[in-house]
């Protein structure tokens, strides 16, 4: 074992000499002879370059150039440093040193400060380095073009040993970095800290390198920092036109266990220096979950569904230029809802054109009530929140719905939203800077059908729409339970009004304002609804209207079972619409051999409704089994009737006789019975049946469904 120890010994004295020899060599190369060249450049490229010690040589574990104290700042602006390093480390190869050649390999970067900031008026510090590099470029081109050829004569190759900088790198390794970012217009600020890279055989025209990156990233927006982890095996192409990503993965860490995973595979490359970058990539993105990357950014925003916004998957190929992309195909699947389909982005190409956005998509179900947030736990907190909305509109972001163009086409099998059901619902919109053309909207809706137009002009001080279409085929009933659902019992001595049957209705509308309260007040709209038989329960109208009749001639109310719903055929009518006001006019329908006619109005602010209607009686009796009329008197006149309630006090009793109307009808008949009794007394008598007479009509629609006798004969 001697021999062993021998062998160690005489290694260490071998290394100790090696050592010695290249220490003795290297404090003969003074490598501050490079420094005042190496400030010029930097000074001829707008940089303020400060080294604030000397150079030196690094013996271990590598040999290196090393640079302390060093900042990098504007030209125009020495004591704004962007960039403070406590030290660069400049590793050099051995055996161009033995030549008195500097060959570097290496760069290690220890603990670099990057500031970054925005001032009041948008100008970024560095943009004096960039603006400084741009004129420089732009003066040496001007000079070359302006000095004439001259003749290029080979010179006297330098002696060897005579020293020189060449860069050939092979390692990079950044450590303990920071890079903040100040924005102090937008009053942003952010940080990337913990900054390690490290870069292995990036050598432009060499084989694929090995490139990690890891950094921790707070903000002003994020309440926990981020996680940034890269990992990369890339190559770079001569002359750095290109670059190939083989492939590239980025994983994010957040808050709650968010987590996003990047995976890239492909190439950047421009044919030279002038030419556009051309990109062909594949992009695979996983997010998860993706509530957790809300709670993230600082959103406080939660779905109404525990299921939703868990997972986020984009898969796609990417390519075109640096100024106009295309990702196509593309595929999207949120949780369980899965979209196919393209996307792509162009570049304003002039300061008077704007950027254009354009996506097209194919799904299958899509509920969107999961993804909204929960309903308001206590209708005081309802009603709260509405009156506040209403008390404060909001105004349109007139602004940035200016500035672009985009083109939107979707389309799904199923839409699920604010309770509705929707079959087959297409989208297509088109942005024109500030102008937005609805070119389709169209769906199955409750068994109906749904196509709509409009266009919204917000390229003014306030916006302009307009809209129209129509529904065609709908069920009145689903589209009621959707917009008027309520969880409170149903009261026992009333029962729910409600409407069935297949409904059209087709609709002009237009309105103008600044935010949404003038929308909403400026809103003038038109509707025609035509019906060919829909359903009004509870109360039965020829019900209603055999009672009168059997008090008028005295008869005995058939003995039947009244159903508690009254059949509208042929129902149409016209709705005018104006801010919150909705006049209903032209109302025509029929009940059996019965004519309802009238007009009304609805005010959805304070959410209640009144309308004046007229039922005629047109044959013998109201139908085949109802009431039949004696008196031809009764025949072809209108019945005055008068439904008026709140929304949410509508029942059975609501319409009752119009007691502004009856004198008119008792007054008129009266008349008549006067004048075949008395004749030339008539005007004496009338006063005294009158007031008679019209007690008998009260409370005469309050009746319930039992066999009443007829009332005494009238003197």
């Amino acid at each position: 074992m001697a021999w062993i120890k021998r062998g160690l010994i005489t290694l260490v004295i071998l290394f100790a000499l090696f050592a010695g020899i290249i220490a003795w060599f290297l404090s003969g190369l003074d490598a501050n002879q490079y420094k005042p060249k190496i400030v010029q450049l930097a000074a001829d490229q707008g940089i303020a370059l400060t080294l604030d010690g000397d150079i030196g040589w690094q013996i271990w574990p590598n040999i290196a150039l090393k640079l302390e104290g060093v900042k990098v700042a504007p030209l125009l602006l020495p004591s704004e440093s962007l960039l403070e390093a406590e030290k660069v480390a400049v590793g050099v190869a051995l055996m161009p040193l033995l030549d008195k050649r500097i060959e570097a390999t290496e760069i290690t970067l220890l603990s670099p400060q990057v500031e970054l900031t925005v001032d009041q008026n948008g100008k970024g510090n560095w943009e004096l380095i960039t603006d400084a590099i741009e004129a420089k470029a732009k003066l040496d081109k001007q000079q070359t073009q302006e000095t004439p050829p001259t003749l290029d004569i080979p010179q006297k190759e330098e002696q060897a040993g005579s020293g020189g900088l060449e860069l050939a790198l092979e390692q990079l390794r950044l450590e303990d970095g920071v890079l903040r970012y100040v924005d102090k217009q937008a009053g942003s600020e952010y940080a990337i800290s913990k900054l390690h890279i490290s870069a292995d055989n990036v050598v432009p025209g060499g084989k694929p390198g090995d490139v990690r990156l890891r950094a921790e990233l707070t903000g002003s927006d994020f309440p926990e920092p981020v996680n940034v982890d890269i990992h990369s095996s890339l190559a770079i192409d001569e002359g750095l036109n290109g670059l190939r990503l083989q492939p590239a993965n980025i994983k994010l860490t957040g808050a709650e266990g968010a987590k996003a995973e990047i995976n890239l595979r492909g190439n950047v490359r421009r044919a030279k220096a002038e030419a556009p970058w051309q990109i062909q990539l594949n992009l695979n993105l996983d997010v998860a979950p993706i509530t957790g990357w809300l709670a993230a950014v600082g959103s406080e925003y939660t779905p109404q569904s525990s299921s939703a916004l868990k997972n986020l998957h984009i898969e796609s190929d990417v390519s075109g230029t640096d100024k106009q992309m295309s990702l196509q195909p593309l595929e999207l699947v949120l949780d369980n809802n899965k979209f196919s389909g393209s996307a792509s982005y162009q570049a304003a190409s002039s300061a008077k054109d704007v950027p254009s956005v354009s996506l097209n998509l194919k799904g299958g179900d899509l509920n969107v009530d999961d993804y909204l947030p929960p309903p308001v736990a206590t209708p005081e907190e309802n009603e709260l929140g509405a009156d506040i909305a209403a008390a404060q509109p909001v105004s349109l972001p007139l602004e940035s719905m200016r500035g672009f163009n985009a083109k939107l086409d979707l389309t799904l099998d199923k839409l699920h939203a604010l309770d509705f059901d929707i079959d087959k619902p297409q989208l297509a919109v088109n942005v024109t800077n500030g102008l937005y053309q609805l070119n389709k909207l169209a769906a199955g809706l409750y068994g109906g059908t749904l196509n709509s137009t409009g266009v919204f002009n917000a390229r003014g001080n306030s916006a302009r729409g307009e809209l129209s279409g129509g529904l065609t085929g709908v069920e009145i009933s689903k589209v009621q339970e959707a917009l008027f659902a309520s969880d409170e019992p149903e009261a026992a001595d009333q029962k729910k009004v409600t409407l069935s049957g297949k409904t059209d209705l087709t609709w002009v509308g237009q309105t103008n304002g600044a935010d949404t309260l003038a929308l909403q007040k400026n809103l003038r709209a038109a509707v025609q609804l035509n019906s060919k038989e829909l359903a009004l329960a509870p109360f039965n109208l020829e019900k209603g209207m055999c009672q009168l009749v059997s008090y008028a001639e005295k008869t005995t109310l058939p003995e039947k079972e009244w159903p508690a719903q009254t059949r509208l055929q042929d129902l149409r009518a016209s709705v005018n619409l104006t801010g919150d006001i909705a006049k209903v006019e032209g109302i025509n329908a029929g009940i059996e051999n019965i004519a309802l006619s009238g007009d009304g109005t609805v005010d959805l602010e304070q959410q209640k409704f009144d309308f004046a209607l007229g039922l005629a009686l047109v044959g013998d009796k109201t139908s085949g089994n109802g009431c039949s009329v004696q008196n031809d008197r009764w025949r072809n006149r209108a019945l005055p009737l008068r439904c008026n309630a709140k929304f949410s006090e509508a029942g059975a009793t609501t319409c009752k006789p119009d007691s502004r109307r009856l004198d008119d009808l008792i007054r008129d008949e009266l008349k008549y019975k006067a004048e075949k009794k008395y004749g030339d007394k008539v005007e004496e008598k009338t006063e005294e049946f009158k007031d008679k007479l019209k007690d008998k009509f009260k409370g005469l629609f309050n009746r319930d469904n039992k066999e009443e006798s007829p009332p005494e004969s009238t003197p």
